[in-house]
This record gives structure tokens, C-alpha cells and sequence, in this order.
């Protein structure tokens, strides 16, 4: 088990293994003739630069070591080089990368939505309500306690479609696996700095080592920040100036020739990030009115893993556990001034201060197959422990008295899930696999609330409690046949059982009146994908294809009065639908093409209701139709320059597009199509790189997320809120690497 050689990857500079990067398929066929020429005609000292062929790409989408186009299934990977050169320091810009999944952030982190092909919330309920479970080094993340950076990674897997079998609870759409670099046994290291617009800056640091014959270390720090690009009105100033730190610390420790302990310890802190609202149109300028300083927060994320590894003759013995603990502050205006300007006529002042805590254990140990073993194999056994508390506090609504959301509050969510699981893939003719895996888990919830009226409130109720639990057993699991059709081609097809357990309202109120806030019901989804897996014989050119049917029963919704702040759960069936491809081709010439395309189609399936409702027959919101995104990249040896005797050039232009797309799950807008541009350019002189980068390069304006306002009183105004993407920003950038 213990390293011997330093590899010649990513401090070779290499660039990333194809892992299903994203395609457009008609723009691969209309840049052929010209990019094939420019090959033709390169210079040698170009073509001595160029990687002609794509490696071969290993991932853990099973708990296993394997290599991606064997998998039964769909993944798309992005390898840390990939993200390091295309500048996607935070996950949020990693997994927009990927079209067929949907990454909004509405209004906080806590409300996070993850969809994938169309699955998931309408409108998220709790922070437990997720569909696309986050794993990081086996550790599973809940929505409030995920990792938003990519700091020193090795790779960020997206695996489609249910993923209960071995990932568990809350993937029933699929799963988020990132997989940090290790320790290595020989020194090496890298800084980096950058400055752009706006103020932003970054510094980030890494090194790795041996400590000793059987330790090796790494440890990894970057730190952030920079000027919202929304304007105050009231001052004129940025609306926040968003900060990031981030660390990693790493230990490998090899106890014997087959036995090893991986331990790590991280945090992240993000101040001030930018959660409110603004008015739709956005104007020139976005901008928003609120007191100046009245929008603060604080997120704080400690996360804690040990994995011991002991490989026997025929099988591997994993022992996971692991600890993450949060810490989530923050003060934010109810109204914003702009809207409520148009809404009523005035500005109301009323402010909201909220205190999230979490603490999550996971511990889990499973037996398998070694890589590379002709029958693959997984079983094991998962426990999970969840604490967390919404605290809200000092609260008032000058405009709304009688706001309950406006008082103190406290609440109390307990998770304890037990699971067992296992997997089998075994030849069952020749070139052709049977796949079976199946998972059963016990879990159980409780809520507890207990609600103080604030002075100004007139309820006669002035205290209340709340106490509630429920208990869920349930099975998931997925069946899959592949054929290797020859050498170069994999054929698939799959059914999977995904389940995602119900719970409680984050933010129920009717508690406060007397009446009831019931919990909301599981979510069940029947999923069907078939798909090809290709890699030319030259190994230059890698697709995949896929095709997808998703059958979803009684996905959650939260119904949301912005007038009166009381919400309500609704379920609603959804369907979606669609086709996928993806490709890398190393054209040589020192050119590569990589990317993709994907067409959904969500719908919610049942719901018949008043106006105003989800109505049957709606788009699922936030999926757009069709999505993709395109990567041209150029790297080859220059003439010498600059006192660099020789030098590289690096250059990746990415143009990402997202399709027009349903606000909400009511249908009251749409949110426009966009494509958003991306440049960078690096020399590189053996270990350092200085670059220059352009961030929506068009300077185009789009919506990361829609919301409708109806009226307050008849004849009244009504409003679109959201938040815009940033436009262009340009910078400056500089690494080396030893």
C-alpha cells in the first residue's frame, strides 16, 4: 500500500483526465475541419507539448477503486487540475459546469437546492430536505454543513441517478462525491495569488511531504474575499464584502505493508456573503436598498475524518468515521426597500437574527472486492447521528406586529439513521455484467420547538410548545445490465429505487396559534437510464451518451405567504425525462474540445389545485430544458520569451449555457436562456504559471434565481425578486508549483 514513485501527473502539469467532461455535439462536428488543420499544420516543438492521449480515469462511485467507464451508471468528473485551470474555487462553479444539475442558492446556504435531471424539492422545506447528498472523503454533508470550496482536490464525481444503494439517505436524485488529495511521500507544494476587479484577491498555499518512513502530511490553507457587486442605495457602497479562509490538514499513516489510517481535519468560514434580494429588472446596475450594515453572517464548518484501510489476500476492510460540526450566524433585513417601495409605498423596517448549530457522526464499515477483481463486490453496515438547531432571536417587524416568525424561537431536530448495504457486479456471459445492490435503513426524527411572542406582538397566545417524531423504514437499491460491445464500447442500461425520508418545517408557525405544523411525507422515485460508454482506440476521443426517465411520487413543496410569513408542505408527483452526452477529444496540435449537452424535460405530473397553485402539467422550476457548455483549449510550447527559455502557453475559453427555465413551481415567469463566457490565459515556465482570466467574458446579466410577490391589497402592485450572477470581472493571477 505504501507510495514508491512519484507519479507524472499533476505536477508534471498535465492536464486532467477525461472523466466526461460536457459536449456539444453539433459544435464538435462544426470545429473539426478547422481544428484538425491547425494540428496538421503545428509546429513540432507544439506537438512535443500536447498530451495526445485521454488516461484512463479511476473513481470511487462505489466505495471501490474502479474505472469510470465501467460503471453501470452515468458520472461526470471534474479532476482538481481541471478546477485549478479553470478557476472553479467553489463547488457552486464546479457543479454548474455539469448542464442535466441544478445548483441555487435562494437566499442563504441553508436553502441550497440540489437537483439532478429534474429530481428534487419544488421548494425546499428544511435544511434536512435535500435530494443530492454531498459526500467529502466518504463524510456525508447536509445542506447547512456542505463544503462550498474546492480547496486541494483530487477530483469532484457526479454520480446521476438514485444513489441509496451506497451513499444512502437524501440521494434520491444522486450523489456529490469530492475526493481531496493525499499526503504523498515526496516533497511537494504550491502557492498561488490572484487580484481582479472589485477587490478580489485570493492567496492559497499547499505542501505535502513524508514526516517519517510511514507518515507523510499535507496541509492546505486559501484564503478570499472581494466587493459585492450590488450597490446600496442608501450609501452608495457594496452591498457586502463577501470573505472566505479555508484549511485542510492531512496525516497518512501507513501501519503495516496492508494497513493504512487516512486523518484529516478541515474548516471553512464565509463571512457576508450576499443573500438578500433585489428587485427584478435589475437595471444597468444591480443594486438593492436596505441599512447599511444590517445584512451580516457567519458560517462556520469543522470537519473531522479517519478512515483505517486493511487489505486481506482477496478483500479490503474499510472502518470510516467521521465528525462535522456548524456554526451559522446571521442578520438580515425582512424587507428589502426596493420592493417593498413598489409592494406598498414605503420601506418597512423589520429584521430577522438567526443562530443554526449542527453536529453530525458518521461511522460506517464495509468489506470488498480489490480493484481490479473479475467480480466486484461491497457490504457494509452505516451509522448516522444528526443535532441541529434554528435559533431565532432579537427579532422585530415594525410593518407586521404580529409577524410570529419575528419572535424568539427555538427549535430542536434529532436524526439517527441505521443502515445495511451491499452491491455485486458479476459476469454473467461473456462481456456481459449483472449488477444488484440493495440497502435497508431504519431512521428516526424528532422536532422540538418552543416559541416566546415578542412584546409588540398582539397574539393572546404568548408562549408555545411543540413535540413531535416519526420513524421510517425503507428499502433502496438498483439493477443493471452492461455489455462490452467490443474494446472500445460499453453498453448499460439500469433501474434504481431512490427514497428520500420526510420530516420537519424549518420555519412552521401555525404551532403558535394553536393549530398544527404536521410533518412533511417521503419522497419515492423510480428511475430508468440507459447509456453508452466509448473510447476510441487511440484513446484521443471519449462519449458518453445517456438516456434517462425519472417517475417521482410526492416531492415536497413549501407554500409560502410573504404576506402573512406562514407556510404550508404540499407533495406533488413530478416526471422528467431526457438525453445527455458528453465527450473529450484530444485533437492534437496541442487543441482539445471537451463538453456537452443535455435536454430534461421536468414536469409535475399531479397537483390539480386554485390558481395561484403547482398546478398539474407545470414545468419543474429551475430545470431548464436544454444546458450545456463547451471547452476550447490550446496549450503549447512558445518561442522563447522574456527571459523564459521555455515556455508554454495555456488557453481555455468555456462557454456555459443555461436554457430558459420556470421561477417557481407556480409557472407565474420564467427566468431568461443565458450563455456566460469564460477566458484564461497562463505562460508557464516549469513550475510557474502567471495567467490572466476574464469571468463572463460578454458581460451578460443573468438570474441566479426568480421569485413572484402577489399583490398585498387589490389593485396593488406586484413583484419579481431574485438576485443577478455577477458580470464581467477580469484579473490577474499567478502560481508555482515544486
Amino acid at each position: 500500500m505504501p507510495q514508491t514513485a512519484r507519479p507524472h501527473g499533476r505536477r508534471a502539469g498535465k492536464p486532467a483526465p477525461f472523466a466526461g467532461g460536457t459536449l456539444y455535439a453539433a459544435l464538435l462536428l462544426a470545429f473539426a475541419p478547422a481544428a484538425v488543420a491547425a494540428a496538421d499544420a503545428a509546429p513540432a516543438g507544439a506537438r512535443a507539448a500536447d498530451e495526445q492521449e485521454l488516461r484512463p480515469v479511476t473513481v470511487t462511485a462505489r466505495r471501490s477503486e474502479e474505472l469510470a467507464r465501467d460503471l453501470p451508471f452515468s458520472i461526470s468528473t471534474i479532476g482538481g487540475d481541471e478546477a485549478e485551470a479553470r478557476r472553479l474555487h467553489s463547488l457552486e462553479d464546479v457543479l454548474r459546469q455539469v448542464p442535466s444539475l441544478d445548483f441555487v442558492v435562494n437566499m442563504g446556504t441553508a436553502n441550497t437546492t440540489l437537483r439532478m435531471r429534474g429530481v428534487g424539492a419544488l421548494q425546499k422545506v428544511s435544511g434536512d430536505d435535500t435530494s443530492v447528498v454531498i459526500n467529502v472523503d466518504g463524510m456525508p454533508m447536509s445542506a447547512s454543513n456542505a463544503t462550498l470550496n474546492v480547496l486541494d482536490v483530487e477530483r469532484v464525481e457526479v454520480l446521476k441517478g438514485p444513489q441509496g444503494t451506497l451513499f444512502g439517505r437524501n440521494s434520491e436524485a444522486g450523489a456529490v462525491n469530492i475526493v481531496t488529495r493525499r499526503p504523498t511521500r515526496w516533497l511537494e507544494g504550491q502557492v498561488r495569488a490572484e487580484i481582479g476587479e472589485d477587490r478580489q484577491r485570493l492567496l492559497e498555499g499547499v505542501i505535502s511531504g513524508p514526516l517519517s518512513d510511514t507518515v507523510a502530511a499535507r496541509l492546505a490553507i486559501r484564503g478570499s474575499g472581494m466587493d459585492s457587486y450590488i450597490r446600496n442605495d442608501r450609501d452608495g457602497d457594496p452591498l457586502a464584502e463577501p470573505r472566505e479562509l479555508s484549511a485542510r490538514a492531512s496525516l497518512q499513516w501507513d501501519v503495516a505493508p496492508a494497513t493504512r489510517l487516512n486523518f484529516s481535519a478541515g474548516r471553512e468560514v464565509q463571512k457576508d456573503r450576499d443573500w438578500i434580494y433585489t428587485l427584478h429588472p435589475y437595471g444597468s446596475e444591480p443594486h438593492s436598498s436596505i441599512p447599511p450594515g444590517s445584512e451580516a453572517n457567519r458560517r462556520a464548518v469543522d470537519r473531522y475524518n479517519a478512515e483505517l484501510t486493511h487489505r486481506f489476500e482477496r478483500t479490503e476492510m474499510t472502518l470510516l468515521t467521521g465528525y462535522a460540526r456548524t456554526n451559522h450566524r446571521s442578520t438580515t433585513p425582512i424587507y428589502e426597500g426596493r420592493t417593498y417601495t413598489r409592494l406598498l409605498g414605503f420601506e418597512p423596517d423589520a429584521m430577522w437574527n438567526s443562530l443554526t448549530k449542527e453536529k453530525v457522526g458518521n461511522h460506517e464499515l464495509r468489506l470488498s472486492s480489490l480493484p481490479g477483481a473479475e467480480t466486484f463486490w461491497v457490504v457494509g453496515g452505516n451509522f448516522l447521528d444528526s443535532d441541529r438547531s434554528l435559533d431565532r432571536f432579537d427579532s422585530y417587524d415594525t410593518f407586521y406586529p404580529d409577524n410570529p416568525t419575528a419572535s424568539d424561537a427555538r427549535r430542536k431536530f434529532t436524526t439517527k439513521s441505521r443502515a445495511l448495504f451491499g452491491e455485486v457486479t458479476l459476469p454473467v456471459a461473456r462481456a456481459t455484467k449483472l449488477t444488484l445492490g440493495g440497502r435497508y435503513t431504519w431512521e428516526r426524527k424528532t422536532y422540538k420547538a418552543h416559541w416566546l411572542a415578542d412584546p409588540t406582538n398582539a397574539s393572546p397566545i404568548r408562549e408555545a410548545w411543540d413535540s413531535q417524531r416519526l420513524s421510517d423504514d425503507y428499502a433502496t437499491g438498483r439493477l443493471a445490465l452492461s455489455h462490452a460491445l467490443n474494446p472500445q464500447t460499453n453498453l448499460y442500461g439500469v433501474y434504481a429505487r431512490g427514497y428520500k425520508t420526510g420530516g420537519f418545517d424549518d420555519e412552521g408557525i401555525n404551532f403558535t396559534a394553536g393549530a398544527e405544523d404536521a410533518p412533511y411525507r417521503p419522497a419515492k422515485v423510480d428511475s430508468y437510464e440507459a447509456g453508452v460508454k466509448y473510447e476510441s482506440a487511440d484513446q484521443r476521443l471519449g462519449l458518453n451518451a445517456a438516456l434517462f426517465l425519472n417517475r417521482v411520487e410526492d416531492d415536497h413543496l413549501l407554500a409560502f405567504n410573504p404576506q402573512t410569513m406562514a407556510t404550508d408542505k404540499e407533495n406533488r408527483d413530478t416526471e422528467s425525462r431526457g438525453l445527455e452526452i458528453e465527450a473529450q477529444w484530444r485533437i492534437g496540435g496541442g487543441w482539445s474540445l471537451s463538453g456537452g449537452l443535455a435536454y430534461t424535460r421536468a414536469r409535475i405530473v399531479s397537483g390539480d389545485g386554485p390558481a395561484g397553485t403547482a398546478r398539474k402539467g407545470n414545468d419543474v422550476p429551475e430545470a431548464p430544458r436544454w444546458g450545456g457548455s463547451l471547452t476550447v483549449s490550446y496549450r503549447s510550447a512558445v518561442a522563447p520569451m522574456l527571459g523564459m527559455r521555455s515556455p508554454v502557453l495555456d488557453a481555455r475559453l468555456t462557454n456555459r449555457y443555461v436554457g430558459r427555465r420556470a421561477a417557481d413551481p407556480q409557472n407565474t415567469f420564467d427566468l431568461a436562456a443565458y450563455n456566460k463566457l469564460d477566458f484564461r490565459l497562463g505562460i508557464r515556465e516549469g513550475g510557474t504559471e502567471v495567467y490572466v482570466w476574464a469571468d463572463n467574458l460578454l458581460d451578460k446579466q443573468y438570474d441566479l434565481y426568480g421569485y413572484y410577490i402577489a399583490p398585498y391589497f387589490p389593485g396593488g402592485s406586484d413583484a419579481r425578486i431574485g438576485m443577478p450572477g455577477r458580470g464581467r470581472s477580469l484579473g490577474l493571477g499567478v502560481s508555482h508549483m515544486f
